[in-house]
This record gives structure tokens, sequence and C-alpha cells, in this order.
């Protein structure tokens, strides 16, 4: 299976992924604690989109996408069903280390995505063109998202050098690594679930409750 013929993609430049780009992918389903968690990539369409905006992807390799969509259903949406799958193995990998859990069975799985990932052998260091030549060859997730399996790995094996946390908020559940100066952060964000605790707290050292 390759990318249809009028968009097709012999390889990419694919830049160096941000450290944490794994945890923006697994959070793209949020407010897990809830429940209805919010769910952000709600078909192909949005996927493609958020691995554009992302950086995952070019804009040539995103309309390559559009065009398989189109061309084969089929393949976009076994795209999608495992991109969602990948997911969900990031969220339970990461939530497991920020939770002080050995992910056995989580960290096997992971290896086998990345042995799908293509091969970084070349690199290219031009200007403004800096990264990784890689092939592309079937629209599958290991190549596709590539950059965020490599990101996966790159922060798991940093997971005793970081701090990894879930928002404090039990129906937030966001995954973040800590850089705050006292390594004591506890919200995904003071202005929303920090916030929301403040008024908690609040509320209830007026009305004479204990403090959770």
């Amino acid at each position: 299976m390759s990318f249809p013929t009028e968009s097709r993609i012999r390889s990419r430049l694919v830049a160096a992924p941000a450290p944490t780009l794994c945890l923006d992918f697994a959070n793209t389903r949020y407010w897990r604690g809830s429940e209805a968690p919010t769910e952000s990539l709600v078909d192909f369409t949005a996927l493609a989109r958020w691995l554009e905006a992302a950086g995952v992807v070019d804009a040539r390799t995103g309309a390559s996408l559009q065009s398989l969509r189109r061309a084969d259903p089929t393949a976009a949406q076994r795209l999608f069903d495992d991109a969602l799958q990948l997911r969900e193995l990031l969220y339970r990998l990461f939530a497991a280390l920020a939770g002080g859990a050995p992910p056995a069975a989580e960290a096997r799985a992971l290896g086998d995505w990345l042995a799908g990932t293509p091969p970084r052998r070349h690199w290219v260091f031009e200007g403004r063109r800096a990264g990784w030549r890689v092939p592309m060859v079937s629209p599958v997730a290991s190549e596709v998202l590539a950059p965020v399996l490599w990101s996966a790995a790159d922060l798991a094996l940093a997971a005793q050098r970081v701090r990894l946390r879930q928002c404090a908020n039990e129906k937030c559940r966001w995954l973040f690594v800590d850089d705050s100066k006292g390594g004591s952060r506890r919200w995904c964000s003071m202005s929303t679930c920090g916030n929301r605790a403040k008024v908690q707290r609040h509320a209830l050292r007026k009305a004479g409750r204990a403090l959770p």
C-alpha cells in the first residue's frame, strides 16, 4: 500500500521532534477523568490537521494524507485507528511513569512500534533546512507518526531525569513535564485546574470544612 499516485512522496524531511511531542499527542484526548472525556481527533481529517500543525508532517505530506482519504478510505481509516491505538498506548506508558509504576507491557509495545519507523540514516543541515531525510513508503501509522514515536522513546529513556507529572485534578489527568524551579508543579495550568483548586479550597475554608 502506497500513497496515492498523484501526490506520492518518496521521502520527506523530518525535523527533530520536540521532547514533549509524544505528550502533546497523548493529550489530544483530555479531561480523561471525567464522565465524558473530550476528543479532539474526531476523524481522519482532524488527525491530519493535528499532525501538520504539530510539525509531525510537512505541508506536502499533509496534502498527501488528504489525498489518501479520498483515494483509499479503507487505508485512511486503518491509519486513523492505529494512530489512536498508539495514542492510548503512549498515555498509559507515561501515566505509569508519572505515577512511578514500571510500564513493562507498554514499553514492549512501544518497542514493537519503533521497529516500524523509518531509519534515520541521512540528515540535512543547511540553514533552515534541517532534519532527517527518511523514506516514505506506506501510509501506516509507524511511518507517518515516526517523530511522535522517536519523541516517546527519548522521553521514556529520560524518565528518571525528568519530572513526569499528571495533573492533580482527577477529572483532568493531563500529562506534562514539571520544569518548575522547585519541582512542585501539580496542575496542568494554574489558570485552569490550579485556579479551580484554589476556588475549591477557598469555599471549603468559608464552610469550615477540611481541605482536600
